[in-house]
């Protein structure tokens, strides 16, 4: 299992990243207080943000509700809303990064009061909510960092605050997401000398329902193989799981791994090899019809160049959408209106970070129809870069942060073809290679 607050296990690993990644105290020495800049727009959202490494919480329905601080000292990473946007978790660092110090998960509540620890134990990999309830789960560490013993953990808060203890039980897994259903889970499990790579199907408590190869085992002696599946996207319908292919050499797969496709309903078939790409979740999205995956492909782990959007079908049928000579990320897809499918996009540039400039200038947010018809529907400057585009249920409105510099950005909203400024003093970190992940926002629609 894979911690999050020891990805990097050598000098040489946390120097790559350093570098890579840049300071978020620069951007908290030189940021101001967030501020919500408008009060005569509304929007029927519940948003949370970060800014000097701090976690703030907005309800934009309320016109004159100001950005809520929640935390004061260390740095936080935002997780995710719960299903019914009642919760928020949320990871606290003490430290002022989350590389050389773990994280601690947190659960607030959309108006900022409720605020409790979740556990006391450091946290492996990113928690996830339920699809259906407010249950989530997540891994943490009983044992040292030298000798870590994995728990797998699920529970539920309920409607008085209170957390309910579902299940702990061993992780004896790579990765795990959440079934359609809320009712299962699927995991992955490394490959081993004469044990292949393989999906497993398993209740709440731990029983095995089903159990899914996607490889023949490896030839260990090669040295490098194809380790275990990660980053596991399940289709709405429970159909077909997409995942990277990450290899037991941790340097390799940070360069790009193969993206697969499988079918739970045809078991005895291996994955159809989909394109290569970088293993970041965030970059493989289902449409809500479940009938296409959308991904970002593209090999090298610099963000800012040969990344382009392709799509897939449900049998593994691979069309473009990208252009040569841009760089696409973070496709996603609207919750009602079919085939709709928002990513930003802007020209290729090579890595270069400078704290006073954008990482990929004159990026913009751009819109792909179910005809496969795509256009810009943000405007900017080169000055500026547009990211983490944030449809509404209906796709009529959205919400994305305007760069104006590499870690400090405003919050837009996009309504009928207008922008409008809502609040300004975000801030985060560019992430490994200018992916930009974590996110810096997360959004829940009320309606």
């Amino acid at each position: 299992m894979q911690k999050i607050w020891s990805r990097l296990a050598c000098a040489a690993g946390v120097a790559a990243m350093l570098f890579a990644g840049s300071s978020q105290v620069l951007a908290a020495e030189s940021t101001a207080v967030p501020e919500r800049v408008n009060q005569d727009v509304a929007v029927s959202a519940q948003i949370a943000f970060t800014s000097n490494r701090h976690l703030f919480l907005l309800d934009g329905q309320n016109k004159n509700a100001t950005p809520k601080q929640i935390t004061t000292s260390g740095l936080s990473e935002i997780v995710d809303w719960s299903t019914d946007g009642k919760w928020l978790l949320y990871l606290h660092y003490k430290g002022n990064d989350n590389y050389s110090t773990p994280g601690y998960l947190w659960a607030v509540r959309a108006d900022g009061s409720g605020l409790i620890q979740v556990d006391d134990r450091p946290i492996m990999e990113k928690p996830k909510w339920s699809p259906v309830a407010n249950k989530f789960a997540y891994t943490v560490n009983i044992g040292s960092n030298e000798q870590p013993d994995t728990r797998f953990v699920n529970k539920a808060i309920l409607d008085n605050g209170e957390l309910a203890s579902q299940s702990t039980t061993k992780a004896d897994f790579v990765d795990f997401t959440w079934m359609p259903d809320g009712e299962k889970l699927l995991v992955s499990t490394a490959a081993e000398k004469d044990r292949a790579m393989t999906l497993v199907l398993r209740n709440l408590g731990g029983k095995t329902l089903a159990t899914y190869p996607v490889a023949k085992p490896p030839n260990i002696e090669e040295g490098v193989y194809p380790w275990a599946p990660k980053g596991l996207q399940v289709s709405p319908d429970g159909q077909l799981v997409a995942f990277f292919v990450r290899y037991n050499s941790g340097s390799l797969s940070a360069d790009g791994v193969p993206i697969q496709l499988f079918s739970l309903t045809q078991p005895n078939r291996m994955p159809k090899e989909l394109g290569t790409g970088l293993a970041y979740p965030e970059w493989l999205a289902w449409s809500r019809d479940y009938k296409q995956l959308a991904f970002i492909d593209g090999s090298d782990r610099i963000a800012t160049t040969n990344k382009h959007l392709k799509i897939a079908d449900r049998e593994g049928k691979v069309a473009s959408a990208g252009q040569q000579d841009q760089v696409d990320t973070l496709p996603v897809w609207t919750d009602k209106e079919t085939d709709t499918l928002y990513f930003s996009r802007g020209k290729g540039t090579p890595y270069a970070y400078d704290p006073k400039k954008v990482m990929v200038p004159g990026q913009r947010i751009w819109k792909r129809d179910s005809n496969g018809e795509q256009k810009q529907v943000t405007q900017g400057t080169d000055q500026t870069a547009d990211y983490y585009p944030t449809p509404s249920k209906n796709g009529k409105q959205l919400l994305f942060v305007r760069m104006e510099a590499a870690e400090r950005g405003t919050l837009f909203l996009m309504k009928d073809g207008s922008e409008t400024e809502l609040v300004k003093g975000i801030t985060g970190d560019i992430g490994y290679y200018a992916n930009y992940l974590p996110q810096w926002i997360r959004v829940y629609w009320n309606s």
